[in-house]
Order: C-alpha cells, then sequence, then structure tokens
C-alpha cells in the first residue's frame, strides 16, 4: 500500500465510508500496538480527536519487526492515542521539522549512539577505544577486547581503570574478577585494574550503569555513586546516576543489596532490596519501593521506555544518547508520554512523533530548539 493509498484510506475510515474489510485493517494496525486495552483506535474517538490529531495524517501500512516502535501521547482532557510502529509515519504538523522539510531547508539526521568510550591511563595518556568492538576486558596481564584482541599498552599504566562513554556513546567494562558493567552514554567508571590483595572490591560511577557481579563472599563488591554506596557479594543491577537528573536509583534485577546514604547531612539510611525492588535517593532521603523493571533495564536491552514521561525528561535521555544540545523557547505545554522507543532510531524519527503533541522542533546542527 502506499502513502497515497493509505491516505484515502484514513479519509474513508474517519468519514464512515470504508468496507468491513477496509475496517477491519485499519484497526488492526492500529489496535494490536495499543498497550492500554481501554482506548482503541474507532470511528468515535476520530471524529472526537479529528482537530486534534487525525488532520493531514497519512499512514503507510507496512509489516512489523520484533521489538515494534511505538509511543502514545496522553494530551489534557483528550484520551489520544497515536501508535507508532516501524514501517509507520505520521505527518500532523505546519511547524517544526516537517516545515523545515517541506521548504526544502537542510535537517541533518543525527543517528543513534554506537559504542565508543575512552580509556585514561595512569601516566595520563587517554586511549580511544575500538568502535568496531563492543567491550574491554581487564585481566591480571593484559587489556583486550572482547574478540580477544590486545591493546598494546604497559600494563603498569593502568593501575587504576577510568574508562567513559561520551554523549551518543556506551561500551561493556569487564573487571579483572569477571563482573561485567555497561556503561550508558555520558558515563564513567573508575576501579582498580586489579582487585588481588584488596580487601574490597569498589567502583565509583556518574552515570548509568548496569553491573553483573561476579560472586565472591569472601571480598564484597561495592559501587560507589554521589551520595551513596551499594555493597553486593553477586548479583545484577542497575544503577541510574546522572548528575542531571534529580533523583539516583538503583534496581534490583536479581540477587541481594544494600543500599546506604554517604556523605550527607542526614542521618546514615540503610535498605536492604530484594529483586524487583527499586531505591530512590533525594533530597537526601532514601526510600524502596517495587520497581517498573523493564522501564528500568530498557537502556540496556536495546530501546527507551516511557512511562508517563514528562517532555523535558525524555529530551535529557535524547541529549545524552544523540549527543545533542536542547534549547527551550516560550511555555513549552505539560505533556505525559508512554510508549517505546528504539535505541537505533535516528532522531529525527523520534521528534516527528513528539510534534504530535503541540510541541514544535527546529534542527540547528546538534542544537534541538522546542517550542510551542
Amino acid at each position: 500500500m502506499t502513502r497515497q493509498e493509505a491516505e484515502k484510506l484514513i479519509a474513508k475510515y474517519t468519514e464512515g465510508n470504508v468496507t468491513p474489510e477496509e475496517k477491519q485493517l485499519v484497526e488492526y494496525h492500529f489496535n494490536k500496538h495499543l498497550t492500554n486495552s481501554d482506548i482503541l483506535l474507532n470511528n468515535s474517538l476520530l471524529k472526537k480527536d479529528n482537530k486534534e490529531i487525525w488532520r493531514s495524517l497519512a499512514v503507510h501500512i507496512a509489516g512489523t519487526k520484533p521489538r515494534p516502535y511505538r509511543l502514545w501521547i496522553r494530551m489534557a482532557g483528550v484520551a489520544a492515542v497515536i501508535a507508532i510502529v516501524l514501517g509507520v509515519w505520521f505527518f500532523s504538523s505546519d511547524t517544526g521539522i516537517l516545515k523545515q522539510i517541506r521548504n526544502n531547508v537542510v535537517v541533518q539526521d543525527i543517528p543513534p549512539g554506537k559504542n565508543t568510550a575512552t580509556l585514561m591511563l595512569d601516566n595520563g595518556k587517554t586511549i580511544n577505544l575500538s568502535g568496531a568492538q563492543t567491550g574491554l576486558v581487564i585481566d591480571d596481564s593484559s587489556l583486550r577486547y572482547n574478540d580477544g584482541s590486545v591493546l598494546k599498552v604497559g600494563r603498569d599504566s593502568v593501575q587504576t581503570l577510568k574508562a567513559a562513554t561520551p554523549a551518543g556513546g556506551t561500551y561493556q567494562i569487564t573487571l579483572q574478577d569477571g563482573t561485567r558493567v555497561w556503561l550508558n552514554a555520558a558515563s564513567y567508571i573508575s576501579a582498580p585494574s586489579t582487585f588481588s590483595g584488596l580487601k574490597n572490591r569498589e567502583v565509583e560511577i556518574v552515570g548509568e550503569a548496569y553491573f553483573e557481579v561476579a560472586h565472591n563472599a569472601k571480598k564484597p563488591f561495592r559501587v560507589k555513586t554521589r551520595g551513596q554506596v551499594i555493597e553486593v557479594l553477586g548479583t545484577k543491577f542497575n544503577i541510574n546516576a546522572y548528575e542531571d537528573e534529580l533523583a539516583t536509583r538503583t534496581t534490583l534485577l536479581e540477587g541481594a543489596v544494600k543500599v546506604s546514604t554517604s556523605g550527607m547531612a542526614a542521618p546514615k539510611t540503610e535498605v536492604r532490596l530484594k529483586p524487583g525492588q527499586q531505591t530512590t535517593l533525594q533530597n537526601n532521603l532514601l526510600t524502596a519501593s517495587d520497581a517498573d523493571m523493564e522501564e528500568a533495564f530498557a537502556w540496556k536491552n536495546g530501546y527507551f521506555m516511557l512511562n508517563n514521561e514528562s517532555l523535558e525528561s525524555i529530551m535529557r535521555k535524547l541529549s545524552r544518547w544523540y549527543d545533542i544540545e536542547v534549547e527551550y523557547r516560550g511555555k513549552i505545554p505539560k505533556r505525559q508520554f508512554g510508549g517505546e522507543i528504539s535505541r537505533n532510531t535516528n532522531l529525527l524519527e523520534v521528534l516527528k512523533v513528539l510534534e504530535l503533541a503541540k510541541v514544535h522542533f527546529t534542527v540547528e546542527g546538534k542544537k534541538i530548539i522546542v517550542t510551542p
């Protein structure tokens, strides 16, 4: 089905002139991707929200792939749900990115992040780790990539491992004890190059990291972040400790951890987590609750999971993953978003969908300007 054919089909649907087979086709391709069973695409919803959403809508229905790319937008006073899957495009705005494109303004698309990181040596040198590799392995005698190729670096210059991903980067680090660490974009880890002879295994991170800690009952593993310490023996967990976020969150997937506050004016607090739980450290207060596990580990699994999330929060994630600068101009409407976005999606496709929520984006190189 071509885009023009799809446009005609949508127009017929909104006018109520479709055949039963055509009606079933349209509703099938939308409704199967909605996660809120109370809100389905139907004639009454289309007529109610026609001016808000469906005006100038063009849809090309095509085959889907695993992990559908979908997003829904909840607007004030309108139960508006918009689903988008790979192979489906929406065009709805006379301002923002689409206006730039129609006016033949060159808009440089921005690709998603990739495997890239730097390793800082004790002698002051910095090594750019290979983007063709996905991870670095530290052992007692060498530094090597996960395919076995060895970095030609003097082992005496790596007494402390300091690795960092830039905005738009991700990398996996395997520590000397076998612990594996996945670094999200704009993140940093500092750790001893070997834990031999040390009483504890202790590392420090800034940003976000997922850990699979090698078990060693005689030598606890500790992770230090801003304001807290996580202590484990062997477990799988995620820490979100970006400095531009209001809270630090530790989410436990497997095993057990103890999270405690440190370096704060408030009295020290300790919380023991069970799998499926999460601590939140905000305003010097450490609390525990059940976690949205899919949301917490989404980045490591290759997608953004949005759960009633504000535009500002989404743009912080996008700025780190796409290495962009975000500027707000004017009073931006309050919107909450839910759904999934593949981290392999180019930025313009993401912004086109967000523009359906009455916000607009102008692209100026690596700067994204957000306007009402």
